[in-house]
């Protein structure tokens, strides 16, 4: 504790010699789209913007988030946004479909995505005769690979598991209409709580944990502008400011839980689900292994994998060139 006090005391400092002058030029205007406005999801980014590192990298920055159950990915090929925080199976779907987004850095380095079971459920081998609640989209695959690892049938019918499309929230779950819902592990805590259906008791599977992972949020821009050295020299910009942000949230959490908690929607959430929520987010990406944005190949690897085969359809028919870039990262401080 003593460390993280010093360590903050650090940051704090460095970001108030950091700030910019009236000498200084003009801060540079750039947008980006995250998946949701302030939540524990995105804490990092706001911390940045909150404490000024994004104004001390000399940059004006626009955090938005999508509407109308569109993809932050949207607005970037829209011209819209000048990056977009992705899962990365949906960016590598449509990257196959033609559309030209690169992987620039990735936010979270483990996976969030997790199925959690009524009690009765008490192991994987007892999802047989049971519905489950799954995500499509491109994020069905870590699902496929668990139960045909597990030798279960996902079709339906007597001694198979039955998949159900499910929709964003939990109202599958709460009719009995499925026995297992996919969710977030930083998600849950809010969502089982808005519910009023408690957690305790209930038995999750963390993909993560099964071997079974897909990445998840990352750092995509569009090809074109990685070919220019101005664009690129921006976005590390963005990226070594937006670490301090993720770094003060990891090293005191409670800075993360009062600014949410200063936010109206998060204003009347129980706060122990608030702390659990940020402390899941704060696991996913997970500091002590190493600064945020790098990628890890083996994990990348995996996923690539996951989309190839492990779904009736798959997500991916053919392996992805030139998908990810560590111009940016270079550039990074």
């Amino acid at each position: 504790m003593a460390a993280r006090r010093i360590l903050l005391g650090l940051i704090m400092a460095a970001a108030a010699a950091a700030q910019p002058t009236l000498a200084d030029s003009t801060p540079t205007p750039l947008t980006v789209e995250l998946p949701e406005t302030l939540s524990p999801r995105t804490v990092g980014f706001y911390l940045a913007q909150d404490k000024g590192y994004f104004s001390a990298a000399g940059l004006a920055v626009t955090l938005a988030a999508p509407s109308d159950k569109r993809l932050p990915s949207d607005a970037l090929l829209a011209r819209k946004a000048d990056l977009a925080v992705e899962l990365m199976p949906v960016a590598l779907k449509r990257r196959e479909a033609g559309d030209k987004i690169v992987h620039v850095a990735q936010i979270f380095r483990n996976a969030g995505m997790e199925v959690i079971c009524r009690p009765s459920i008490d192991q994987p081998a007892a999802l047989k005769n049971h519905v489950v609640g799954v995500w499509f989209g491109g994020l069905e695959s870590s699902f496929y690979a668990w139960i045909s690892g597990l030798q279960l049938n996902p079709f339906g019918g007597p001694g198979s598991v039955t998949v159900l499309r499910q929709n964003e929230g939990l109202e599958a779950f709460q009719r009995y209409q499925a026995d297992c819902a996919t969710t977030f592990t930083y998600a849950a805590p809010l969502d089982f709580a808005a519910a009023k259906i408690p957690l305790q008791g209930l038995k999750p599977y963390s993909y993560q944990e099964i071997g079974q992972a897909t990445l998840e949020d990352g750092l995509y821009a569009r090809e074109a502008d990685l070919a220019k050295p101005e664009r690129v020299a921006l976005f590390g910009s963005f990226l070594g400011a937006a670490r301090r942000g993720w770094q003060l949230a990891h090293i005191s959490p409670k800075t993360a839980f009062d600014l949410l908690r200063a936010d109206p929607k998060f204003a009347a959430v129980d706060p122990a689900a608030l702390k659990e929520a940020i402390d899941a987010v704060d696991d996913l990406v997970a500091l002590d292994k190493g600064p945020l944005g790098k990628l890890d190949p083996d994990a990348y690897d995996r996923t690539v994998n996951l989309l190839l085969t492990a779904a009736p359809d798959p997500v991916l028919t053919r392996a992805p060139a030139n998908a990810t870039s560590d111009a940016v990262l270079k550039v990074t401080h």
